[in-house]
């Protein structure tokens, strides 16, 4: 079942799985791109400097608003999410901001190592997935 929710834009629609889906308009083309916070390099055992930030955007390049992002640790790094993650531990949920922007800040593991921050929108149709790429030192 399909119905509008009015916390969102006029433009969207949620349907029984609260997924977020453009009205009128199934088959538009949505992208999901890094923002900001990609490479980054950290000191181990501390937060990254800058927040992995993502936006998702319409076929004009406007911030789509209301959209749930998840953003999950990958790599050969065992980082960690502040509070509160999911309870995998692994996973950080978002809904983006009237920008189209969700982010968070990961913690880099106590030792060297890569960590990758694989990122995707759970909206239909859902983008292609985004992944960050930063480095514990």
């Amino acid at each position: 079942m399909v119905t509008k929710d009015s916390s969102l834009p006029s433009t969207t629609v949620v349907d029984s799985n609260q997924q977020v889906t453009p009205e009128g308009n199934a088959m538009a083309d949505y992208s999901l791109i890094i923002h900001a916070g990609n490479q980054q390099k950290g000191t181990a055992g501390t937060p990254f400097a800058e927040p992995c930030v993502v936006q998702v955007i319409d076929a004009d390049g406007a911030g789509l608003e209301g959209v749930a992002v998840r953003f999950t640790l990958r790599g050969s790094a065992a980082a960690v999410f502040p509070a509160p993650p999911s309870l995998d531990g692994i996973s950080w949920h978002a809904v983006t901001s009237s920008t189209g922007t969700a982010a968070t800040i990961p913690i880099t593991p106590f030792f060297e190592g890569t960590v990758e921050v694989h990122v995707t929108a759970e909206m239909i149709p859902a983008p292609s997935p985004v992944d960050f790429t930063l480095i514990a030192t």
